[in-house]
């Protein structure tokens, strides 16, 4: 059997799910709230990470997908890798959490045409983006003045980490990443 890709499409919020051919009284944006609102949960806080890169960088797609080869491609052709970490989560911590980003290579998807059965890192930049604020009381990962971004290329994770699956953040800054906020995102990327 042979199924083709389903290419979603950017949806509103107000679609209503259906029973009995019929709409129902609830919202799309329901599901949103309920499912998305924790944004300093570990997977919610990633794909928020991608969002803000997007954003800084006004990339232009408007669905996201899910488990690509990477996480965002630029109008220049630039491929990029996000990672998110933040010291504060949101269950009950003894201590702040280690700052650690995952950097494995990966294998491409087998019907991908590019697949050739290697592992290897597919981006071209990596942007690790750390959530810094350590108050529980003002953490709020909507604030882009909490965030801290570090920009390196791929080229030297593999390197100097060729078979490495994760980094911690002195070993990241040994590396020298450019580091800047949201508003020099866009300049240190293009440059």
């Amino acid at each position: 059997m042979n199924l083709n890709e389903i290419n979603a499409r950017p949806r509103s919020g107000e679609e209503r799910f259906r029973f009995d051919d019929s709409n129902i009284d609830i919202k799309l944006n329901e599901f949103w709230i309920w499912n998305q609102s924790n944004l300093l949960e570990n997977r919610t806080r990633g794909i928020l990470a991608e969002f803000i890169v997007k954003q800084a960088l006004n990339i232009d797609n408007d669905i996201r997908i899910e488990w690509d080869c990477y996480d965002l491609i630029t109008k220049e052709g630039l491929k990029i890798e996000v990672k998110s970490a933040a010291y504060v989560q949101s269950w009950k911590q003894k201590k702040y959490s280690d700052i650690s980003f995952g950097i494995a290579p990966a294998k491409m998807d087998p019907i991908h045409p590019l697949y050739d059965g290697t592992s290897r890192r597919w981006s071209d930049l990596y942007i690790f983006c750390v959530l810094e604020n350590k108050n529980q009381e003002t953490i709020n990962p909507l604030d882009l003045n909490q965030w801290v971004f570090y920009v390196l290329k791929t080229e030297i994770l593999d390197q100097k980490v060729p078979n490495q699956k994760t980094i911690g953040l002195n070993s990241l800054l040994k590396l020298k990443p450019a580091k800047c906020n949201f508003n020099e995102l866009k300049t240190v990327i293009l440059s």
